[in-house]
Parts: structure tokens; sequence; C-alpha cells
């Protein structure tokens, strides 16, 4: 059976949460599995028709060594590793031929002009082509209201929904879930 593996980095938890409600939207007709950058296969498996990224937006774009540090010093984020997260994960694993991906990001709501710049999902989706998937969608951005959070009212749910809207374009007929 075909499935899906949610791959997210997460610095104050709300990519986290984003990374679970796709997942639940995904379930509706794929298994899923769900990891974080640093536990994600460095292999990802040749049942896994769909990859879903996504992270926070450091520094208008994805978050590297000196972003989480200073995520650490500024705001006394819990990183366990600073080395290694989403980028580096996806500049290191190999990926199925044929896979179908969509990527995420989280970034705040204001200033209007902020939220108009190239954020962490451009970058995904690049570095996803780069290794030869094919984009499903085009990235999508969830709200966070401030540096540490929380997701803006509605966000989860939005996640949800497209995470089942992934799942229709690239498993049209259900499956029974794992469990």
């Amino acid at each position: 059976m075909a499935g899906a593996l949610v791959v997210y980095e997460s610095v104050f938890g709300d990519a986290r949460r984003v990374a679970m409600a796709v997942a639940h939207g995904l379930c509706s007709r794929l298994q899923v599995d769900v990891a974080c950058a640093r536990e994600a296969p460095m292999l990802v498996p040749s049942d896994v028709c769909l990859l879903v990224v996504g992270g926070p937006t450091h520094a208008f774009g994805m978050p590297r060594p000196s972003t989480r540090e200073g995520a650490v010093r500024d705001h006394a984020a819990v990183i366990p590793d600073v080395t290694f997260g989403l980028h580096e994960w996806l500049d290191a694993v190999r990926l199925p031929r044929g896979i179908q991906a969509a990527a995420f990001d989280t970034r705040m709501d204001h200033p209007v002009l902020i939220t108009a710049l190239d954020h962490a999902a451009r970058t995904e989706e690049k570095l996803l082509r780069r290794l030869g998937a094919t984009l499903a969608a085009p990235a999508e951005h969830f709200l966070v209201a401030d540096v540490a959070g929380p997701l803006v009212d509605g966000e989860e749910d939005r996640a949800r929904l497209w995470g089942q809207a992934l799942a229709e374009l690239v498993a049209p007929h259900r499956i029974p879930v794992r469990g």
C-alpha cells in the first residue's frame, strides 16, 4: 500500500502542530508516518508515494545553524542539535523514483511587507525538485502570531484540510489506515 511521510523541523512547536494536522488529513486516504528531521530516514522507503516537508521561517528562509542558535539565545528555544534540521536532512536524503512532494512553512502574520517576502517553503520546494520529486501542489503557508507562536486560530484545521486535499491528489481511492 502507498504511504506518506511527513518530515518537519519545529523550534517552538508550531511547525510540529502543523505537521501532525497535515498527517491527520493525509490519513483519510494514505498510511502516514511523521518524523522530525533529526529522526527521519535518510533513505525514504519505496512504498512512500508522497513526502511532505515543512518548518518555520527564520530570517526569510529555512532555519540554519546560526538562526537556530539565535532562537536558543534570544527566545529560549529548546533545540537538541542546532547543527541539524530540515535543510540538512534535505541535503542528505535519498528519495524513491517518482515520489510526489509538498512543502509548508510557518511564518508570522505581520508586518504585511514581511509576510510577502521569500520564506522557507520556497527553498524546501527547490530542494525537493533537486532531489527529483514532483511537486503535488504549491507550498502552503501557516501563520503564527509571534516569533514563538502560537499558531493563528484556525491554522491547524486548515493544515488538516490541506492534508486531505493532498491525499486526494495522490491517492484518489480510499485504502485502510494502519492501526
